[in-house]
Formats: C-alpha cells, sequence, structure tokens
C-alpha cells in the first residue's frame, strides 16, 4: 500500500488527481468507479483542470457510479447520478456512450444492479475504484457487517449515514431508508483502488484500516491486503 499524507484541501486534492493521472497515462480506456460526496469534489477540479490543459485524455474511459438512493430518480437534483454531471461529467470530455449510472427508481432494482454489474463486465471489470471512507467505515454503500463478496445489491442504510449524507442538502430532503451500491466483492476486484480520507469523523475508520486486520465491523478493513491501494490522507488524522 502506498500512503500519502498531505497538508490542506489543495495538497489532498492535487495528490489524488496525480494518482488518477498516472493510471490514466498507462491506459486511457480506464473502467473508472466514481464516488460523491464533498470529498472527491477537489479531485473532479483537478480532472477537469488537467484536461483543460491537456495533460489527460478523459474521454476515452468507461465511467460507473458506486452507489445510488433507492427511489430517487438520476433528474433529481439529490441523486448521486445529479452530484457527478454538476461536477464532474458535463464538464468533461466524455461521451454519454462513455457513462452507466445506477437508475435509483428503476421498477426492478434487483435487475438494474445486475445490468451495472454486467456493463462493468463487459469492460472488463473496473482498473480504478475511487473511494471514500465513512466514519463507520463503510467504503460506497457498504455498511457494517455487509458481506465480502457481494457485487452490486440493494442495502438498507443506517441512521449513521442517513444523517451524515442529510447534511449535504439545505432543504428539507429526506435521505432514503435504502441504497444500491457496489458491493465489497467487486470493490475488491478493482485492479487499483484510490482511498480518499479528510475529516475528523474518519479517525478512528482510517485507525482500524491502517491497523491492517480485516475486520467486518469496519467494511474499509476489507481492502488490508489488496495488492494497489493508495491512500491519500489528511495528515491531521496521522497517529504516532
Amino acid at each position: 500500500m502506498q500512503i500519502e499524507w498531505t497538508d490542506g484541501e489543495e495538497s489532498f486534492a492535487d495528490r489524488a488527481a496525480k494518482h488518477v493521472a498516472a493510471r490514466f497515462a498507462d491506459k486511457p480506456t480506464q473502467t473508472v468507479a466514481l464516488p460523491t460526496g464533498m470529498t472527491p469534489v477537489g479531485l473532479y477540479r483537478r480532472l477537469l483542470a488537467l484536461e483543460a490543459a491537456g495533460a489527460i485524455r478523459l474521454g476515452a474511459a468507461h465511467y460507473f457510479n458506486l452507489d445510488e438512493y433507492v427511489g430517487v430518480p438520476q433528474a433529481d437534483s439529490h441523486s448521486f447520478a445529479a452530484f457527478l454531471h454538476r461536477h464532474f461529467l458535463d464538464q468533461a470530455a466524455i461521451a454519454p456512450g462513455q457513462v452507466r449510472l445506477l437508475q435509483g427508481d428503476a421498477p426492478d432494482i434487483a435487475a438494474e444492479a445486475q445490468a451495472h454489474d454486467a456493463a462493468v463486465a463487459a469492460q472488463g471489470g473496473l482498473d480504478l475504484a475511487i473511494l471514500g471512507l465513512g466514519a463507520n467505515g463503510h467504503i460506497a454503500f457498504n455498511e457494517p457487517g455487509a458481506s465480502w463478496d457481494a457485487t452490486t445489491h440493494v442495502v438498507p442504510l443506517t441512521q449513521e449515514t442517513r444523517a451524515a449524507n442529510a447534511a449535504y442538502f439545505a432543504d428539507a430532503f429526506t435521505v432514503p431508508s435504502e441504497g444500491v451500491t457496489m458491493g465489497i466483492g467487486m470493490l475488491r476486484a478493482a485492479r487499483h483502488i484510490l482511498l480518499m480520507v479528510s475529516g475528523a469523523s474518519k479517525a478512528q475508520a482510517l485507525e482500524a484500516f491502517l491497523a491492517g486486520r480485516p475486520d467486518p465491523s469496519w467494511p474499509v478493513t476489507a481492502l488490508c491486503g489488496h495488492p494497489s491501494v493508495t491512500l491519500v490522507a489528511d495528515s491531521a488524522l496521522r497517529r504516532g
């Protein structure tokens, strides 16, 4: 595992972007799983700037989202699909055919999950999974106790996760009680993983990961032993 400690938002975003750019330089046709939330916003800004400067080609890759709220249409401004379009996809030189986002309001959500898996498999699996980290150790929407073998599936969301996500919205949006997410088995199968960690609330989860002991009560520890993980983390979370 490669660990990069950073000081401040600018350094955090720069280090993450350099890692992603290196992956694209090796293989422009990357298959990438994209996260939402405030953690990757700076990364998306840096990637767009790199594309504008001609330093990276984003258009040849294929993009998938990690997760989505069940029952929320993609066009709804609260959806993760809308977030990705707003902060990254709509500003990049990426054709619509290169993007496959989960449809949270699909009439058959289990079939939608299977279709997401099939679309990833058709591209040869994930080359790069970009992950954030929840305070309870969740990665994507895989909460404590989740199966470590699962592919994309529907999950109940903990009250802790729902409360944390509700904080992103200034209106009265009620975070749904269920999400659909790429499973831990699918994430562990990615050839490369970029784990981005910032925020004081993530300290205990990060400590559990850095301890290197797989523990189902901390889903992030499923990544322990993965052959290619880069951790970019705020140095304020560093212990010792």
